[in-house]
């Protein structure tokens, strides 16, 4: 049923390493907010990289909640819409310290408006948590990853980076298959960053995971909440699909996916298939209900979404060569069926290859 390390999405961001937050930092990181522009303006922000023409003139969607899953390239789509929020002069909410955000309270003050635009750090999702937080016609955007994989990468990267105690424990020698085969001995907590993760951060309690019934009834009021659930093995795609969702351009979602922690393929007996299921039986609903809701999104969108990931694929194909090569100032795309002209420069690259700590505290710099 579930396959491991899918090709080019291993791991996707690493939530937790330190980085020197003054590296590859763009200069004009201090200089964003001083004159902000309307969305709808037909003027360009000037610390805006992309070239615009009627692209401008386009409403994008700027209130975004976005639900930063563990492990499920979430710190990619973080960066994202870091950057984007920098891009548009918008208020990131973003906690007073650390990377975790659960309430109001431990947000920077908003600098440009009364309110928040544009949230993506860590959380435990509550509707009225994210009601609080953003206004009434935000979208909310989710991500999901097959449950197999997402663990294999999580328990890999709690082990040798955050060096969490209960992977220290489990044998090196077939550690995935000692942490499925015997999880009372070694995922003792009801949650744990290896055992139904993804259904902590969507917000189950151990009420709504208590039956079938009840998972049902609280995935179907998630649906309700989320505009779009992406699914991190067709991150292109995902990512097409909420580019149509806000009417953003598609230099705007533009990204270098960070592959660490890559890993043999895992090969699991029948038993330890049957273990897996049981111990991971909320991840596992939970990906299959957004999964086939993402697949009926993809067949409704037709060839036209394919031709358009097709060449979004390319731009990112082009964009890595040049962040790779550093020889040329930028690299110009030329107008398409689905966007206008645009520019992506060495700044957009420095971002792109921004830590999420590092990130936060170039915010806070901002933002204080």
């Amino acid at each position: 049923m579930y396959g491991f390390n899918l090709p080019g999405f291993a791991t996707l961001g690493n939530e937790d390493i330190y980085y020197d937050i003054y590296e590859n930092i763009p200069d004009y990181v201090d200089e964003i907010g001083k004159d902000r522009v309307d969305n709808e303006s037909s003027q360009p922000s000037k610390y805006a990289s992309s070239k615009q023409s009627n692209i401008s003139n386009r409403n994008k969607v700027t209130h975004v909640g976005f639900l930063k899953v563990h492990k499920a390239g979430s710190t990619t789509m973080q960066n994202l819409f870091f950057r984007f929020g920098l891009k548009h002069k918008l208020n990131i909410a973003i906690p007073k310290r650390g990377n975790y955000m659960f309430n109001k309270s431990a947000a920077i003050r908003p600098k440009y408006s009364s309110h928040y635009d544009i949230f993506a750090c860590h959380t435990v999702y509550k509707r009225a948590w994210f009601s609080s937080l953003l206004p009434n016609n935000t979208i909310r955007i989710a991500i999901i990853r097959e449950p197999f994989d997402r663990m294999v990468s999580a328990a890999y990267y709690y082990r040798d980076v955050s060096n969490l105690k209960y992977l220290k424990n489990v044998p090196k020698t077939n550690f995935i298959q000692n942490l499925v085969q015997y999880p009372e001995k070694y995922e003792r907590s009801y949650y744990s960053q290896t055992k139904n993760s993804m259904g902590k951060d969507f917000g189950f309690s151990q009420d709504t995971a208590k039956s079938n019934a009840s998972i049902s009834h609280y995935l179907q009021e998630l649906d309700k909440d989320f505009a779009l659930v992406m699914v991190t093995e067709m991150m292109d795609h995902s990512l097409v699909l909420m580019r149509r969702l806000l009417n953003w351009s598609i230099a705007d979602i533009i990204y270098l996916p960070t592959n660490t922690h890559e890993h043999k393929e895992i090969e699991l007996t029948d038993n330890e298939w049957k273990k897996f299921r049981e111990t991971n039986f909320l991840d596992i609903a939970i990906y299959d209900y957004f999964y086939a809701a993402f697949k009926r999104k993809v067949e409704q969108a037709g060839k036209d979404l394919t031709d358009e990931v097709n060449f979004f694929q390319n731009c990112l194909a082009k964009v890595r060569l040049f962040c790779d090569a550093k020889n040329e100032s930028f690299v110009d795309f030329e107008r398409s069926k689905w966007d206008d002209a645009f520019r992506i420069t060495r700044d957009d690259c420095a971002w792109m290859n921004t830590n999420e700590l590092a990130f936060i505290s170039q915010l806070r710099k901002l933002y204080h």
